[in-house]
C-alpha cells in the first residue's frame, strides 16, 4: 500500500485544526434575543380612560452551537429558561384634552404590584408585597394610606378573577386576549375611542398588541404597538436593555 503524500497529511491536519477552531468559535460566540411582553387592559368611566400596557422584557442568549437545538425544542413548545428579565408597565391616562404617559420600571425599586389590579371610585388599587394594598398615584404605585386601607378593607375587596367586559365599581374594564385577531373598541363619553387589537394571525404566533386613540375628525393616534415575537439584537443593545 502506498503512503499518502506528505502534502495530503498536512492538509488533513490543517482541516482538523480549522474544524476545531470553528467548533470552539461556535461554542463561545453567542446570539442574543429579546422578547417583549405585550398586553393591554383598559379602564374607562365618564370622560377618562386608563390604559395599563405591558412593557416588560425577557432576554435569552445562546452559543451558536446550542442555538439549533433550542430552535428544535421550541418547535415542540419546550421554551428555554430566560437569562434576564425586566418588569415594567406603561400607564396612559386619556381625557378629551390630555394624554399622559408614564413608564414604571419595577427594577428601579418602584413598588411592584403582584396582581389583582382593581378600580374603585377613588382610583386604581392592587396588591403589593406582602399582601399590602397599594394605589396608582399618577407616576407609580404607593402603599395605600391608613384611611384607604380601612375604606377598602385592605386587599379583601380586590377582584381575584377576570374582569374582562365587566363594570367594576363604575369602571368598564376590557382586556385584550391572547387569541389571534382578538380586538375591542371602547367609546368614552362620545369624546374619543380606544381601539385595541391582537394582530397575531395564527395560534403559533406571539401576541402583537396595538392600541389606537381615535378622536372625531382626526387621524388615529398610535399609542402602543408591541410585537412579542423574539428578535435578535446586538450584544450591546441586549446589555442596555437589562442594565
Amino acid at each position: 500500500m502506498k503512503k499518502a503524500p506528505p502534502i495530503v497529511g498536512f492538509m488533513i491536519l490543517v482541516l482538523f485544526v480549522i474544524a476545531m477552531v470553528a467548533l470552539r468559535a461556535t461554542a463561545s460566540l453567542r446570539v442574543y434575543f429579546i422578547r417583549d411582553s405585550p398586553g393591554a387592559t383598559v379602564f374607562s368611566r365618564a370622560d377618562e380612560a386608563y390604559l395599563f400596557l405591558g412593557s416588560g422584557r425577557t432576554g435569552y442568549h445562546f452559543s451558536y452551537l446550542e442555538y439549533p437545538f433550542v430552535v428544535f425544542k421550541e418547535y415542540f413548545y419546550d421554551v428555554p429558561s430566560p437569562a434576564n428579565q425586566r418588569a415594567a408597565v406603561t400607564v396612559i391616562r386619556v381625557t378629551p384634552s390630555v394624554v399622559e404617559r408614564h413608564v414604571v420600571d419595577f427594577d428601579d425599586h418602584s413598588l411592584r404590584p403582584t396582581g389583582f389590579l382593581t378600580p374603585f371610585d377613588d382610583g386604581l388599587y392592587a396588591m403589593c408585597p406582602v399582601d399590602v394594598l397599594c394605589k396608582w398615584t399618577g407616576n407609580g404605585f404607593e402603599q395605600a394610606t391608613e384611611e384607604e386601607q380601612r375604606r377598602h378593607d385592605g386587599t379583601k375587596r380586590l377582584v381575584h378573577g377576570s374582569m374582562n367586559n365587566q363594570t367594576i365599581n363604575g369602571w368598564a374594564v376590557h382586556e385584550i386576549l391572547s387569541l389571534p385577531g382578538d380586538h375591542f373598541e371602547v367609546q368614552v363619553d362620545n369624546k374619543f375611542a380606544i381601539a385595541v387589537k391582537n394582530q397575531a394571525r395564527g395560534v403559533r404566533e406571539y401576541e402583537w398588541i396595538s392600541v389606537d386613540l381615535i378622536r372625531p375628525g382626526q387621524r388615529p393616534d398610535k399609542l402602543y404597538d408591541v410585537n412579542g415575537t423574539p428578535h435578535t439584537v446586538s450584544r450591546s443593545e441586549y446589555e442596555r436593555s437589562f442594565h
